[in-house]
């Protein structure tokens, strides 16, 4: 039989995928659940050693002997404290200790409860991973401490060897009564092991994950990264001939390849069936972030397919929930090393399922000669359009990256952007420090906040002559005002938007720039040939003055020719209607 708390069962079911057989128990009552668990399982060999101090070391002798790892396990406060000598010998060692602590909740820290101290931090600095497994009352709960609890057995062995401290949460009624001593699970729930490919795998390893993935349609989501190499292009395009594959990108990717699908629009547009069709066999995502949302989509099929997670630090990143392998090597040795595993070029009808797909969308997935009214998507989508070959290209974040994606820029240019943490602080900071040593032709396309929040970037003596920025002025977040669920705010412009009446010109022109402004479309376009000249005795910005809401309509008009008839309906409907008779209407069209 086995505990009725959930973390408990997690913990014990990955264990034993992990092959943790060998547990040093001491004595105590809040690690109850997980000791009569083990006990009763004939997977597991248990030994009681009652002095936590010893009990660490009498495990260190069993890891020295057996050349594999072995657990500690104890109850809640101090006893936990008298781990410490054995994991500083673990740690100097490279042993592969478990440290497994129960704990009570940490609602209760610091307030005068019993058996209470600060467990998590203890060995902190001598474990490769440290991680309390919380109480699980649902899925979300369930999905979180598997990974968790994956993450750190994973740790044990994974690279140098080390020790890893649990800690486990057990309270007595929450979430069921007398927790730690019900005990009614004949079974353990299934608990997915996160498994792992590393460069120190056997070649036949490799072979059998490269022959699954050969079997298999595959979109590789390939996030923000520096412009590639000749070699490392080659790399990643032999990769792609081999494999019946997709590569999703967007401008932060500056992937260039035959098979590199934009999905920023596509994903904005999708009809209700169409992720399904496309659906993949498996998803491998490499590098950083990504602006479109392609991620929130494969949601709607999660389960149907696996998920690879591609990193040379080897971390757990799971956002469908479902990750069920990590490669832990760069994506360009990933990519090297499986096209070579190849025996043969794949076929790519996944590809053109995709492909044909996309394509229904304006041009191949952008919308560069779509006729688009004068707002800040119009002053986007000419400012890229007309940036020279070879030039460099920051896109600020929030708006600014997101219209930008609708659009394509030349192959040649060099495109980045702070999207690790999609801030919208530093984003004229970094451009003003790439466009000093690049010395190309720098280009920055920016919103009025962001520019705001970071106008002390252009109060130094790096701003060049090669820089020219569009600032796009709506008085406040117009991002916000797209938004269906802040839209009906009364306050919308006060605190959430921010709405201002405040210019740049006086700023930039104290600062030595050449200032330039536009409120329409003949204004913007005049002023924009003045903007992309090549040559300037100063830097040049360029403000457009635009309507927060006609901004927003600019976003929802571009994309209304590829929504289907019912989705346009929907929105016809909701625009005309009261929303009181919203409801209503809804009801009648299902």
């Amino acid at each position: 039989m086995y505990s009725s708390l959930k973390n408990i069962q997690i913990l014990t079911a990955l264990l034993k995928k992990h092959n943790v057989k060998h547990i040093v128990i001491s004595a105590g009552t809040r690690h109850t659940p997980l000791v009569y668990s083990v006990e009763h399982d004939p997977f597991f060999t248990t030994y009681s050693v009652v002095d936590e101090r010893s009990a660490s070391f009498f495990a260190i002798g069993l890891i020295e002997y057996l050349r594999e790892p072995v657990a500690v396990c104890c109850t809640s406060g101090t006893a936990a404290a008298n781990y410490v000598s054995g994991a500083n010998e673990a740690f100097y060692q490279q042993l592969p200790l478990l440290i497994l602590t129960a704990d009570r909740n940490h609602y209760y820290m610091f307030q005068q409860e019993e058996q209470m101290i600060p467990q998590e931090g203890l060995y902190a600095a001598v474990c490769k991973k440290v991680v309390t497994l919380p109480h699980v009352r649902d899925d979300k709960d369930f999905w979180y401490c598997s990974r968790i609890c994956n993450e750190a057995l994973s740790e044990l062995r994974r690279g140098e060897s080390g020790p890893v401290h649990i800690n486990f949460i057990v309270e007595n009624d929450y979430p069921i009564t007398q927790g730690i001593v019900k005990f009614d699970e004949k079974t353990l729930p299934e608990v997915k092991k996160i498994e792992r490919l590393t460069l120190d795998d056997s070649q036949s390893s490799w072979r059998a994950w490269a022959e699954k993935l050969h079997k298999s349609k595959v979109l590789v989501i390939y996030g923000q990264y520096a412009p590639l190499s000749e070699k490392e292009q080659k790399i990643v395009s032999d990769f792609a001939e081999k494999y019946n594959c997709v590569f999703s990108v967007d401008l932060l990717s500056n992937l260039h390849i035959k098979y590199g699908v934009p999905t920023f629009t596509f994903c904005r547009t999708m009809k209700g069936g169409e992720i399904k069709t496309l659906c993949p066999d498996i998803v491998i995502t490499v590098n950083a972030n990504c602006v479109s949302e392609i991620k929130t989509k494969l949601m709607q099929v999660k389960g149907q397919f696996e998920h690879w997670h591609v990193s040379a630090k080897g971390e757990v990143s799971d956002p469908f929930k479902i990750l069920s392998d990590v490669v832990e090597c760069s994506p360009f040795t990933f990519f090297e090393k499986f096209a070579a595993l190849a025996e043969k070029p794949a076929k790519h009808d996944y590809y053109d399922m995709w492909k044909d797909t996309v394509s229904g969308i304006s041009d191949n997935g952008y919308c560069n000669k779509e006729k688009v009214a004068y707002s800040s998507m119009y002053a986007t989508q000419q400012y890229l359009n007309n940036i020279p070959a070879n030039s460099l290209l920051h896109i600020a974040n929030s708006n600014s990256i997101r219209l930008a994606n609708y659009f394509k820029v030349d192959d040649s240019v060099t495109v980045y952007g702070n999207r690790g943490s999609h801030g919208i602080d530093g984003s004229m900071s970094a451009f003003i420090g790439q466009s000093y040593v690049s010395k190309k032709l720098s280009f920055l396309v920016i919103g009025d906040l962001s520019f705001f929040y970071d106008m002390n970037s252009l109060w130094n003596k790096y701003v060049s002559n090669n820089v020219r920025i569009l600032v796009c002025n709506n008085s406040g977040g117009a991002i916000f005002h797209s938004y269906p669920n802040t839209k009906n705010v009364p306050t919308l412009d006060d605190h959430i938007a921010a709405e201002h009446k405040t210019s740049v010109k006086e700023w930039v022109e104290s600062r030595g720039f050449k200032y330039l402004s536009a409120s329409d479309k003949t204004g913007f376009d005049k002023a924009l040939k003045e903007l992309m000249k090549t040559e300037s005795d100063k830097p040049i910005i360029l403000e457009a003055f635009t309507d927060k809401d006609e901004d927003a309509a600019a976003i929802k008009n571009i994309t209304a020719p590829y929504l289907t008839e019912e989705m346009t309906l929907k929105h016809t409907i909701g625009k005309m209607m009261p929303s009181g008779m919203k409801e209503t209407i809804k009801g009648l069209m299902k």
